[in-house]
């Protein structure tokens, strides 16, 4: 593909004695609030549902991406192929009712199929909330976690006597949470969407 060719070009000039000297100062950890920030412009983007924007999001994420093999590279860590070579090697594996011999009739089939191969993998991992990141924002993380109890049939906990308002919300937000899951509605776009309405009085 030419124009990804010519993308990775513009990358190796950026890095280049000749190149960009904010680009060439960035570390791992510099680059930590553009990946965060380019993932949610992403999001509004979808959620504005704006062709043109999508198109521009995603551009900014893939460079990202691509940002982050130079610097792998730069420092003798990783290198893109490797990034694409991982990511291409787990699609195969976690798909085997498409790459190998196993069937798959429905969604719930395919994500026994991508869970079971995913603990093969993860054997090291001590308990299965191990894979689902810290930073993730709370009402994110809960769905997450509740998703994780579903699908491993744990039960919820019951409910305690509460000691503070702040409990009570909280367990209040898990109800919606296990609500919307029961759903298949996503919390967060349904938050995301709610508050439009309150951020258009803003607006007028």
């Amino acid at each position: 593909m030419k124009t990804f060719d010519d993308l990775l070009e513009i990358a190796e000039a950026l890095h280049g004695p000749n190149g960009c000297p904010w680009d060439k100062k960035q570390t791992f950890q510099s680059l930590r609030p553009h990946v965060l920030e380019e993932a949610h412009e992403l999001l509004e983007a979808i959620d504005a549902d704006d062709t043109e924007m999508m198109v521009e999001e995603l551009g900014d994420v893939l460079f990202q991406i691509i940002f982050f093999g130079k610097l792998g590279q730069k420092t003798g860590r990783f290198t893109l192929e490797e990034i694409v070579r991982n990511v291409s090697e787990k699609l195969v594996r976690r798909h085997p009712h498409v790459f190998g011999e196993e069937k798959a009739h429905s969604t719930e089939d395919v994500i026994k199929h991508w869970e079971r191969v995913k603990s093969e993998e993860k054997k090291k991992r001590k308990h299965p909330l191990e894979g689902i990141p810290k930073t993730l924002g709370a009402l994110a993380r809960a769905q997450k976690i509740v998703d994780k109890m579903v699908r491993k049939e744990i039960p919820f906990p019951s409910k305690e006597e509460k000691h503070s308002s702040e409990e009570v919300i909280g367990d209040q937000f898990l109800d919606l949470i296990i609500q919307a899951h029961q759903a298949g509605i996503d919390a967060e776009s349904a938050l995301r969407l709610a508050l439009k309405k309150y951020e258009n009085l803003f607006k007028n």
